[in-house]
C-alpha cells in the first residue's frame, strides 16, 4: 500500500483520556478522528487552523471550500505525505491516497507507484533460483501478486500498461487510474481522493462512479464534480471559520448554504440599520446635551446664580451627558461586533474579476489548417486511427474530446507549433499568439512568489499599487502576495496565470485550455466559464466537464 503515518497519542494524552470517555462502542465505529489540527507554512502562513472533526467507519463523504482553504493539504496530512504542525489524528486503518498532482511521481515506475516493485522483482528472483531468505521476506507468500496487479490494471482500462512502465509517460487520465488500480490492489478500508475525475474520460467517469457506489469502506472525496458530490450524503466543508458538516447531499447543500447566506444578508441588513439609527440617536443626544448645556450657562448668568452652584450644575450636566454616551456608544459598540459576526458566517466566496479585450485578428481568418496529420512516438505507431483534417478560423470556438491516451495533448502541441507530425502538414498563420491554460500551469513559475511573479509580467511597468489592485482583483489579498508559487493551490495557479494574462494586456489571438476547470472550485469554474465565453478570438478547449462546455458554447468538435 502506498506508505501513510498513523499519528498515536500517548495514554496519557488529553485526546486520549476524551476518547475513553466515550463508549466503546462509539470509539471503534470512527475511522477518522481529527482533534484541533493546525498547519501553518514554513514561511509562517496558516493554512488552516484547530480544526476537528470526525468520520464513521464506511461513511463516503465529499469535502468543499474555496481554492487555497486547505483541502488537499488536508488530505496529504492524512495520508501522511506531509506533518501538522498541531493536533492528533486517530485512524481505523493506514489511509490510500488518490493524489490531484504526480509531478512527485514521475521518476517511478508504474509498480513503484502502486508499491509493488519490490515484491515482483522478489518473485521474479526467487523464480529465477534465488532461495535466499530476504527475497521470501519481501514476497511475504503473495505468490499472485503479477497477476493481482494485471486484474487492478485492466479493471480500469489499462491493457496495455506494465509495472516496468516509467509513470511520466502515461497521460493524466492513464496516471489516476493507475492510482485507482492500485485501491483494488491493496484493499484498503480508507481511501481519500483529491479530484479523481480530473483527468477521466467520460467512459472512467462512469466506471469510478460505479466503483464508489460499491466500495465498502471510509471515503472521503475532495472534487468539483457535481456528479460525484450528489453521490455522497454528508458533507465537510473546509473554510478560514474551520470546518462544518452538512448531513445532506451536495444540491441540498448548495440550497441550504444559499439560503443560510441570505437569511444572514437580511439579518445584517437589519443590524446596520438599528446601527445607523443608534449613531444619529447618540449624535442628537449629544446635540441636545450641549444645547441645554448652553442654555444653563445663559439663565444661570442672568439669575446671578451662585459660581458653585453653577459649577454642581454643570458636574450633573457632564455626568448625565457622560452616562449617556457610555450607554450610547455600548450599544453602538455592541451592533458592530454583531455585523462583523454575522457577515464572517455568510459563505460567500469572492469572485475573480476578469475581462479580455478583443484580439486585433479579423473574424475568419484561418489561424491553423491541417492536411492528413499524424504523430508517432519513437518505436510507437501513429496515434490515430484516421489522419486528421482540419481547418481553425479566427473566432471559431471547438471542443476537443477522446479518450485518455488518445493524444489529445500532444495535438495541442502540434496546434501550438511545439511538435511537427511525422506525417503530412500543418500551416500556422504569422505571428499567431497562443497562451496555454495547460494542466500543469505551465506559466507559473514556481520558485518565485506571487508578487515576484505578477512583475515577471509586467510588460507595461505599472506601478506597484496598480499591481496590488490586479492581484485583490484576482483574490490574493496583502498577506499572500510573498507566499512562493510553489505551495500554491491548482485553483489558485489557475486564478494567478489568469491575472498575469491581464497584467501583461496582451490579448491572445487563440486560447487553449486544457481541462482547466481541474482545480478550481465550483464558484470559481463558473466565473471562468463567464470569462472565456465573453472572451471574441480563438478557443480551443480539452474537457471532460459536459456542464462547463455547454457554457462556453463551442460550436465544433475534433474527436481523436
Amino acid at each position: 500500500m502506498a506508505p501513510g503515518l498513523v499519528y498515536k497519542q500517548p495514554r496519557g494524552s488529553v485526546f486520549h483520556q476524551s476518547i475513553k470517555q466515550k463508549s466503546f462502542l462509539h470509539y471503534f465505529t470512527m475511522n477518522i478522528v481529527v482533534n484541533n489540527l493546525s498547519y501553518v507554512l514554513p514561511d509562517g502562513i496558516s493554512v488552516f487552523s484547530n480544526i476537528s472533526f470526525a468520520i464513521v467507519s464506511r461513511s463516503k463523504c465529499a469535502l468543499v471550500g474555496a481554492n487555497g482553504c486547505g483541502k488537499s493539504s488536508l488530505l496529504n496530512i492524512l495520508a501522511g505525505q506531509i506533518k501538522p504542525t498541531e493536533g492528533e489524528m486517530s485512524f481505523g486503518d493506514i489511509p490510500y491516497l488518490v493524489p490531484q498532482h504526480y509531478g512527485q511521481f514521475n521518476n517511478m515506475t508504474v509498480g513503484e507507484v502502486l508499491g509493488v516493485s519490490d515484491k515482483i522483482e522478489a518473485l521474479q528472483a526467487i523464480l529465477s533460483g534465488d532461495s535466499s531468505e530476504s527475497c521470501f521476506d519481501i514476497l511475504r507468500d503473495d505468490w499472485s501478486i503479477e497477476d493481482r496487479v494485471r486484474v487492478a490494471l485492466d479493471s480500469w482500462g489499462l491493457y496495455d500498461v506494465r509495472c516496468d512502465f516509467q509513470f511520466k509517460g502515461l497521460s493524466g487520465g492513464e496516471k489516476t487510474k493507475v492510482f485507482l488500480a492500485g485501491i483494488m490492489l491493496h484493499n484498503p478500508r480508507i481511501v481519500l481522493m483529491d479530484e479523481p475525475t480530473n483527468h477521466l474520460d467520460d467512459d472512467s467517469r462512469g466506471v469510478l462512479y460505479e466503483f464508489m457506489d460499491n466500495f465498502n469502506g471510509t471515503m472521503l472525496v475532495v472534487s468539483h464534480d457535481v456528479m460525484l458530490l450528489n453521490r455522497f450524503s454528508k458533507i465537510y466543508e473546509l473554510s478560514e471559520k474551520g470546518m462544518r458538516m452538512y448531513p445532506m447531499r451536495f444540491d441540498e447543500y448548495r440550497e441550504s448554504v444559499a439560503a443560510e447566506n441570505v437569511s444572514l444578508a437580511e439579518h445584517v441588513d437589519c443590524l446596520r440599520k438599528e446601527l445607523r439609527k443608534q449613531k444619529l440617536i447618540a449624535r442628537e443626544t449629544a446635540e441636545r446635551q450641549q444645547r441645554q448645556n448652553s442654555r444653563g450657562r445663559s439663565h444661570s448668568e442672568k439669575k446671578c446664580v451662585a459660581r458653585i452652584s453653577m459649577g454642581n450644575l454643570k458636574n450633573q450636566a457632564e455626568k448625565s451627558t457622560a452616562k449617556s454616551a457610555y450607554i450610547q456608544g455600548n450599544k453602538i459598540d455592541s451592533l458592530t461586533e454583531r455585523i462583523a459576526d454575522a457577515s464572517s458566517r455568510i459563505n460567500d466566496v469572492g469572485r475573480m474579476a476578469v475581462d479580455f479585450s478583443s484580439p486585433d485578428v479579423h473574424v475568419g481568418k484561418i489561424m491553423i489548417e491541417a492536411h492528413g496529420i499524424d504523430f508517432a512516438y519513437p518505436g510507437e505507431n501513429g496515434l490515430w486511427e484516421k489522419r486528421l483534417d482540419f481547418i481553425i478560423r479566427s473566432g471559431d470556438r471547438i471542443c476537443v474530446t477522446g479518450r485518455n491516451g488518445s493524444g489529445k495533448s500532444t495535438l495541442m502541441k502540434i496546434i501550438k507549433g511545439e511538435l511537427a507530425p511525422t506525417i503530412g502538414s500543418v500551416y500556422r498563420a504569422d505571428n499567431l499568439r497562443c497562451v496555454y491554460l495547460d494542466q500543469e500551469y505551465s506559466l507559473i513559475d514556481n520558485n518565485i512568489t506571487i508578487s515576484e511573479q505578477i512583475q515577471n509580467f509586467n510588460r507595461h511597468s505599472l506601478p506597484e499599487h496598480e499591481l496590488n489592485i490586479r492581484l485583490n482583483r484576482f483574490l490574493f489579498s496583502e498577506s499572500s502576495w510573498n507566499k512562493p508559487c510553489a505551495v500554491l493551490s491548482g485553483g489558485e495557479k489557475m486564478r494567478l496565470s489568469l491575472c498575469c494574462l491581464m497584467v501583461a494586456d496582451d490579448t491572445p489571438d487563440m486560447i487553449i485550455a486544457d481541462e482547466p476547470t481541474n482545480n478550481l472550485d465550483l464558484y470559481n469554474i463558473e466565473v471562468l466559464s463567464s470569462v472565456l465565453r465573453m472572451y471574441s478570438g480563438t478557443l480551443i478547449v480539452i474537457s471532460h466537464d459536459v456542464a462547463f462546455s455547454n457554457r462556453l458554447m463551442l460550436s465544433q468538435k475534433i474527436i481523436l
